[in-house]
């Protein structure tokens, strides 16, 4: 079995039977656990994404899927709450500048 895979058995078993705080994995693995199990082969890094959170968020404001079209940032997007911040108030400045 691959590292990736025994993380993915991991984190699964963890999201689907939780078990008591004592018995379990403390709190603060579970991010860790998470990273490990959804890392690809390529990845963006947090300065790669910012650099095309623009073109992101005006795919989304026109309701194209940019999901699909950039799937490298929505993957990070998913994994970094940083960079999910970035992009809601990036979105919240766009949509008040068109109010």
């Amino acid at each position: 079995m691959d590292i990736r895979s025994f993380f993915r058995r991991l984190w699964r078993r963890t999201e689907l039977a939780p078990v008591p705080p004592d018995q379990g994995l403390p709190a603060e693995m579970k991010p860790l656990i998470m990273g490990l199990t959804y890392t690809q082969a390529q990845e963006l890094t947090c300065d790669e994404v910012y650099a095309l959170l623009d073109v992101f968020a005006e795919m989304m404001s026109r309701h194209e899927d940019a999901a699909a079209l950039m799937p490298l940032v929505q993957h990070h997007l998913e994994m970094c709450p940083d960079c999910r911040e970035e992009l809601d108030a990036l979105l919240r400045s766009m949509a008040a500048a068109t109010g």
